[in-house]
Order: C-alpha cells, then sequence, then structure tokens
C-alpha cells in the first residue's frame, strides 16, 4: 500500500512524501513558498498511480497553506476515488521527538512571534495530546522538562529541531487508523 503525506501547515515548509501503511518513507519533496504551483509538481514527480489513501495535515497552521493543501489531498482523493485521511501539524511534530522520551511539547510557528502549542504523551506505541492546543508567544516559550519540538526553525535556544519528513512519514499509520474524513464540507483548524 502506498499513501501520499502533504503537510502544508506553515508558510515557510511544504513536505509531501510517498510512504508505505506502516510509515516507511518511500520518497519526498521539499519546497518553500507558493503553495498550489509547487504541490503540482511535487505531486507530479512522486507519482499518484498506484495510491491507496492520502492524508492531509488539517492545522492548526496557516490559513491558506492549510488550506492549499487540504485542497490538493481532496481533489486527488476525489479523482482518485481513495480516501482522505487528517493528522494534526501538532502530531506530526511530536512524531519527530526521540523514541525514548514519553513526553515531548510540540511547537508549530505560527507567524507574528507566536507558536501553537501541544503537549504529548507516548502511551501503547501512539500519541496522546495532553490537554487542548492553544497559540502561544515565543517569547514565553519555556525550555524545560520534556523539552520542545518544532519542524519549523523557530531561533529559540533549548527547542530541538525535528525532520518534517520523517515525522510526516511516521504520521501515516496513525491517520490511516482513524476513520477517513468527509470529501465534502472539510474544515481546518485555526487558533488564534
Amino acid at each position: 500500500m502506498s499513501v501520499l503525506a502533504i503537510d502544508t501547515a506553515t508558510r515557510r515548509r511544504l513536505v509531501v512524501v510517498r510512504a508505505g501503511r506502516r510509515g516507511e518513507l518511500l520518497a519526498a519533496r521539499t519546497g518553500g513558498t507558493a503553495a498550489l504551483p509547487w504541490l503540482d509538481r511535487a505531486m507530479a514527480e512522486l507519482g499518484v498511480s498506484g495510491l491507496d489513501a492520502v492524508v492531509v495535515v488539517t492545522g492548526p497552521g496557516s490559513y491558506t497553506g492549510l488550506r492549499a493543501g487540504m485542497a490538493a489531498g481532496l481533489g486527488l482523493a476525489h479523482a482518485l476515488g481513495i480516501p482522505l485521511h487528517g493528522v494534526s501539524s501538532l502530531e506530526v511534530t511530536a512524531r519527530a521527538a526521540p523514541d525514548g522520551e514519553s513526553e515531548t511539547v510540540a511547537l508549530v510557528e505560527a507567524g507574528r512571534g507566536g507558536a501553537y502549542a501541544g503537549r504529548f504523551a507516548r502511551r501503547g506505541g501512539g500519541l496522546e495530546m495532553l490537554g487542548e492546543a492553544r497559540r502561544v508567544s515565543l517569547a514565553t516559550v519555556a525550555v524545560g522538562d520534556p523539552p520542545p519540538i518544532s519542524l519549523d526553525s523557530l531561533e529559540l535556544p533549548g527547542i530541538r529541531l525535528g525532520d518534517p519528513v520523517a515525522a510526516l512519514a511516521a504520521s501515516v499509520p496513525s491517520a490511516l487508523g482513524r476513520p477517513p474524513l468527509e470529501l465534502a464540507g472539510l474544515s481546518a483548524t485555526y487558533l488564534d
């Protein structure tokens, strides 16, 4: 089984991976801005034949970026007649934490000196979000235990930088374990 996963949640990072059902990375493309033209090229380069599902990052994140990624994923799922699954940008980020950590704080760049934050615990081979996602000022982010992780260069001391390609591929099994998204009336998460 092959899955195409799309992450356009931030303004500066676009990631598309082709992964196996268990999250094994088969191929990837990364880019900067200009989501729709870049997404079209990335999907063409990775190929869409033989896909069994599409996974899209549903936020929190950039309004424009999320809409572009979700539109591309929705169009592809409709065209190929395959299911569309969603995963949060905070969960993708949390999957970049080292395997030995039982808890982590995931940070996703939110612009204007802010970040989206979520605390996660590893339980039974999966991730569980502890509490709610929130928007925080980067100036108030405390580096402690557990140490925060981000896929975005937030330029704060003590915040670890994870691999966005590996994290997105590793999120595929979790996304596929959830019911598919409805192909009509999709909505993303935007935090203020």
